[in-house]
């Protein structure tokens, strides 16, 4: 019997980051009383101390606002880039289809 994995929202977890961070909490208290696992918030802490250093994440959503605005800064780039390649390929097409009518 497998037991449905709770989803947690951003501000929810960024509320219990400062519980520990900013007022200076433990781990296992703020856990307890939030009633999660201590883990669980322990990789949020960690997670959010390696986005402060500006270390984006491997996976999943960022929690700052930084890292999330990076992480769809890079989306986009993507796309743009691969829209720019697509447009030279078929520009190229064309210029060659018309090199060839003319002949």
């Amino acid at each position: 019997m497998t037991s449905k994995r709770r989803e947690y929202t951003r501000e929810f977890k960024l509320e219990a980051i400062s519980l520990v961070i900013d007022h200076k909490r433990k781990i296992a208290e703020v856990a307890e009383s939030l009633g999660i696992g201590a883990s669980t918030l322990d990789n949020w802490v960690r997670k959010y101390r390696k986005e402060q250093q500006g270390i984006a994440p491997a996976t999943g959503l960022a929690l700052t606002d930084e890292q999330r605005e990076l992480q769809e800064l890079r989306k986009q780039v993507k796309r743009l880039t691969m829209e720019r390649d697509i447009l030279k390929k078929a520009s190229a097409l064309l210029a060659l289809d018309s090199l060839n009518g003319y002949r």
